[in-house]
């Protein structure tokens, strides 16, 4: 490629600054080997500075895996919502007690995910925690495709600016479950106990007949009474006292046929 024959003047004179340079400082050798000699140095100060970024950064990335493994695998699952519920991010074990990839979970109304019954909830939840600054707490039932709801404890604080709260969901379905076995067990307590006491304090009772007045005033067999508070059933024999008042002539061939051990096995099993 050819040279301009006719450089602009700006480049002419900078041509002959440079070769005038270039002249000083082969009249000068001293000066050029200082020029080299902080060449050198400013080289290593480079590669210094560069070891130092390289041990900054291996630094950042241990702290960074240190960080991964607090948030992704706690024992407890992290959730950060909007005022609306919207999750923004969720860490690993906030998706496995889900049963969802976090994929799945980003974007998602938090609300969707808790069964009908607990929404207005954790709606009052949320709107506590942006308001305030304390930590609000509540229990809700989480649905879990083809899985039992899963009974979970949140508890969420506000973000500095306002614009995110920070959820911790904590897994108590087990405590539920004990609970409501509880539940179940003082009930049928309860109910037991309502049975016993159902024959306990005065009972009116006819002095001939043995007939028992109820709570309504109405008289009934001592029989029909106890079986309509308790649940024992009655078996119909006869005494020997009754058997020889009602039935003398029956009490005496018993005894001829059988004496009198044998009369009182009779009686007894209702012969």
């Amino acid at each position: 490629m050819k040279k301009n024959p006719n450089p602009p003047a700006d480049a002419a004179e900078l041509r002959r600054r440079a070769e005038d340079r270039f002249q000083t400082r082969e009249r000068n050798p001293q000066s050029a080997q200082r020029l080299v000699h902080e060449l050198k140095v400013h080289q290593i100060e480079l590669e210094m500075q560069n070891e130092e970024l390289q041990r900054a950064r291996a630094k950042a990335d241990a702290l960074l895996a240190q960080y991964t493994d607090l948030y992704d695998f706690a024992p407890t699952g992290y959730f950060n919502l909007a005022r609306d519920g919207t999750i923004l991010a969720v860490n690993l074990t906030g998706a496995r007690l889900l049963g969802l990839g976090r994929a799945q979970l980003l974007k998602r109304r938090f609300g969707s995910l808790v069964s009908e019954p607990d929404r207005p909830a954790l709606n009052a939840c949320l709107e506590k925690t942006f308001a305030g600054t304390d930590r609000e707490c509540c229990e809700v039932a989480l649905l879990r495709a083809e899985a039992a709801p899963l009974f979970v404890r949140i508890e969420a604080v506000v973000s500095a600016g306002r614009r995110e709260c920070r959820a911790a969901v904590l897994d108590v379905t087990d405590r539920h479950r004990a609970e409501a076995e509880q539940e179940r067990l003082v009930q049928e307590l309860q109910s037991a106990l309502a049975r016993v006491k159902l024959l306990s304090g005065l009972l009116p009772i006819c002095a001939n007949c043995k007939s028992i007045r109820n709570d309504e005033g109405y008289w009934k067999q001592l029989e029909s009474y106890i079986s309509s508070h308790s649940e024992a059933t009655f078996s119909h024999g006869i005494c020997p006292e009754c058997l020889n008042k009602l039935y003398p002539e029956l009490e005496q061939q018993i005894r001829e046929r059988t004496g009198e051990k044998g009369r009182q096995n009779a009686v007894h099993s209702g012969q």
